[in-house]
């Protein structure tokens, strides 16, 4: 379930079409997870955080090729 969350994180943040928009949601994530680590009693599964960024990181691509589809059926 952290993948696809972080895929519409990242999507979303790609729709404000803002540099510092996409920035400041790739850190708010790493802070969560560091927050999380800080309070958890047990041990971590950092495989969680790259899931994470590995979604983030998949909405903002599948954003761009939608918006690069979109561009090229207005052209042809």
């Amino acid at each position: 379930m952290i993948f696809p969350t972080a895929m519409m994180i990242g999507f979303a943040a790609g729709l404000t079409r803002s540099a510092i928009g996409i920035v400041v949601a790739a850190v708010l994530i790493g802070l969560t997870f560091a927050l999380a680590v800080t309070l958890s009693p047990g041990p971590v599964a950092w495989l969680s955080l790259a899931a994470a960024y590995a979604g983030f990181n998949s909405g903002l691509i599948a954003l761009l090729l939608g918006l690069v589809a979109i561009e090229r059926r207005k052209t042809a």
